[in-house]
């Protein structure tokens, strides 16, 4: 369950985690195929979708919709992880990074719409801009773990993960490494002036945002 406080509580439905993986999904799916193609051929993109049809499972319509977002999830992290890997694999760390690269690229394109608003209204004011950032993004991680928000206000977000979903799933590390200590980081860095330190303690872990103008 999600705490917020000093703003108003709101959880994310299954629903709506669901939706959300899958468009997670979907960009992976979009930038990786093609890193893939334009780097190794299409021999080794066919050997990608491959080791994607055999890792991934099927969601079945009758299960519980919380099967259903758990199923969607491990789907999610496996194609994260295995197409770094792969890179990995045929270009070593160079081809880590120019996934690293395209992932970026593709996490600011999916949400540069969102960047547009928050900017505008920081022309406003910047506080409300990060507060609003803050209730917003905090909704939108619900997709990826519970955790509860232990302080929030104009100068500064602090979450606690206890303990993380993201590294209770076997992929989970490598995706922390990536997304939650890298790609999300520079992300809010470099389109909301927001930095992003988080710290991790086994399985939990404790992420503060603060604007750099604070």
């Amino acid at each position: 369950m999600v705490r917020f406080i000093m703003a108003e509580y709101r959880e994310m439905p299954y629903e709506e985690k669901i939706a959300d993986i899958l468009g997670y999904t979907k960009m992976v799916e979009d930038f990786a195929q093609h890193l893939v193609k334009k780097e190794l051929g299409e021999e080794r993109l066919l050997e990608l979708q491959k080791i994607w049809k055999q890792g991934t499972q099927s969601i079945p319509e009758e299960s519980s919709i919380k099967n259903k977002y758990e199923l969607v999830y491990k789907n999610f992290m496996y194609k994260w992880v295995t197409a770094n890997n792969f890179m990995g694999k045929y270009q070593g760390e160079n081809g880590t990074g120019k996934y690293m690269q395209a992932a970026i690229l593709a996490w600011k394109k999916k949400y540069s719409r969102d960047a547009f608003a928050l900017k505008t209204v920081g022309y406003i004011s910047h506080k409300i801009e990060f507060e609003i950032l803050a209730k917003k993004f905090a909704y939108k991680l619900q997709a990826f773990s519970p955790f509860k928000v232990v302080e929030l206000n104009k100068n500064r977000m602090i979450l606690e993960v206890a303990p993380c979903k993201i590294i209770m799933d076997q992929n989970g590390n490598d995706f922390c490494v990536m997304a939650c200590q890298n790609i999300i980081p520079s992300w809010l860095q470099n389109e909301l002036n927001i930095k992003m330190n988080s710290s991790r303690h086994g399985a939990n872990c404790t992420a503060i945002f603060e604007p750099f103008n604070s």
